[in-house]
């Protein structure tokens, strides 16, 4: 996996927690009752600086506005899958493994999660650095919060992508799928032990520190606070939960109200536009009404803990190229280069030839040996 040495620093953090969780005979719940009253009980601070700072909320808006344009974009591999490939992949005799359409799947996911995952960073840093300001005594405004997101974006950018992909990864895994769900036990607990491990990362590397130090720190919260710790961080997940869930049963609703006006063969594809409607409401309600508070409180957890120093807050006046953005923008033109004129570029043509390719592949295994 692309950034293994970032990984398997930041893993720190989630072997720390898996260690916190052993000694102390914890196990994450998404459903637990004290866990909610801890997530509402840190929401008094998170409103008041919300309601006083709204550019907050414009920074949670426009990663709305980003993670639902990833979706779209997202699918668009789906519709290069020839028609014909999806008969295949429906028919309950089928064996062929499809490979190299599989590989080339996930190479487009992860770029569409590499991508995004910078506007992403950038605005959680924003609302990070928030908090930050005010909690110097200086006042916040968007310019001021994007001047400390943009300090240490790379970090910031990497990390996103880790935590983006691990989680889009586990969502993948939950849906219902033919042959069952192969997700595990010990999956969802190396899942919360990460998520709950690195609940004080971000505010971290806003702050300055390195991967070691990030996740070193992000640990520290959960030895010295655990209970608020992991309070806030499950609290958040179970409101994502009963999210998900009224969003899977109304999207059943309107899969079914329009799910008939489809007009490939391609149900999977047919699945996920259909499913953009609701999806983009549950992240928008999610992204805009819930997520802000969450990253205040994580904010304030965390310099509750670890005081931050001045440098942290200092405001950047030197103008230079900017190399990070640079790259960005050159991944981007390709991203929306490849989503736009995909056909005239020849990616449909190059995908069916990939899944030509793993039939011709399946059909060789199938021959006797002479």
């Amino acid at each position: 996996m692309p950034f293994a040495a970032e990984r398997e620093a930041l893993n720190v953090a989630r072997d720390g927690a898996r260690e916190i969780f052993d000694k102390s005979g914890t196990k994450p719940k998404v459903l637990s009752a004290e866990n909610f009253s801890t997530f509402w009980g840190e929401l008094g601070y998170s409103f008041r600086l919300i309601a006083e700072e709204k550019e907050i909320i414009f920074f949670a808006a426009l990663q709305w506005v980003t993670i639902a344009l990833a979706y779209m974009i997202w699918t668009q591999m789906l519709d290069w899958i020839p028609d014909h490939v999806w008969e295949q992949v429906g028919k309950r005799d089928n064996n062929v493994e499809f490979k190299l359409l599989n590989l080339a799947l996930l190479a487009w996911s992860f770029f569409v999660v590499a991508v995004a995952s910078y506007p992403i960073s950038l605005l959680n840093a924003a609302m990070t650095a928030a908090h930050y300001l005010r909690s110097a005594g200086e006042t916040s405004t968007i310019a001021k919060c994007l001047n400390l997101a943009f300090k240490h974006l790379g970090r910031l950018w990497i990390f996103t992508t880790i935590d983006a992909w691990i989680t889009v990864s586990a969502i993948l895994d939950r849906m219902p799928r033919r042959g069952g769900n192969r997700r595990t036990a010990l999956d969802e607990l190396l899942y919360y032990a990460w998520k709950i491990g690195t609940i004080g990362v971000v505010p971290a590397l806003v702050a300055g520190k390195g991967f070691i130090d990030a996740a070193k720190d992000s640990v520290s919260l959960l030895r010295n606070r655990p209970a608020r710790a992991i309070g806030i961080r499950m609290g958040y997940s179970l409101i994502c939960w009963i999210i998900g869930i009224a969003t899977y049963v109304g999207g059943l609703s309107y899969l079914i109200a329009f799910g008939g006006s489809a007009g490939h063969v391609n149900k999977i594809y047919n699945f996920y536009v259909l499913m953009a409607v609701p999806i983009v409401l549950a992240v928008g309600v999610t992204t805009v009404l819930v997520r802000p508070f969450y990253l205040v409180m994580v904010a304030k957890l965390y310099t509750d803990v670890v005081p931050i120093d001045r440098e942290a807050t200092a405001l950047t006046h030197d103008k230079k190229f900017d190399t990070l953005a640079f790259v960005f923008a050159v991944l981007l033109c390709f991203l929306l280069g490849f989503y736009l004129f995909g056909d005239e570029l020849g990616i449909r043509a190059w995908v069916e030839s990939l899944a030509a390719q793993d039939i011709q592949e399946h059909q060789r295994q199938l021959k006797p040996a002479p």
